[in-house]
């Protein structure tokens, strides 16, 4: 029987070493491995890779990402966090109508990560 644990979604990164201080110091991240340009950052219980490349995408084209980083509690919290380091949101904290509340910021090297909980 096939029983997947989870998803660990990889972002296309300029340089490891500046995104993974990036994703400790905004994200509160920690580094759980490094090798040679690719490496894993743990938020909580999810894990995210991020894989050094050499040269810009080709033309016409982007590395860009995007995940949902999704929280029991703590969104305001977190939100405050990214604020206090420096990183402004590319979408505001706010309720949904769906029933969640979230808000956006955008890594150095333009991946997106969308934080929220359940209202």
């Amino acid at each position: 029987m096939v029983v997947i644990k989870d998803v660990v979604p990889t972002f296309f990164v300029q340089d490891t070493c500046r995104s993974a201080a990036w994703y400790q110091r905004v994200l509160g991240g920690n580094v759980a491995f490094e090798s040679g340009g690719y490496c894993g950052v743990d938020l909580g219980s999810a894990r995210i890779h991020l894989a050094q490349v050499e040269a810009p995408p080709p033309r016409g084209t982007s590395y860009k990402g995007a995940f949902y980083l999704r929280l029991e509690s703590g969104v305001d919290e977190l939100v405050a966090r990214i604020e206090a380091a420096g990183q402004a949101l590319t979408a505001t904290l706010k309720n949904h109508d769906y029933g969640m509340r979230e808000a956006t910021v955008r890594d150095p090297d333009g991946n997106d990560i969308y934080v929220g909980q359940p209202t």
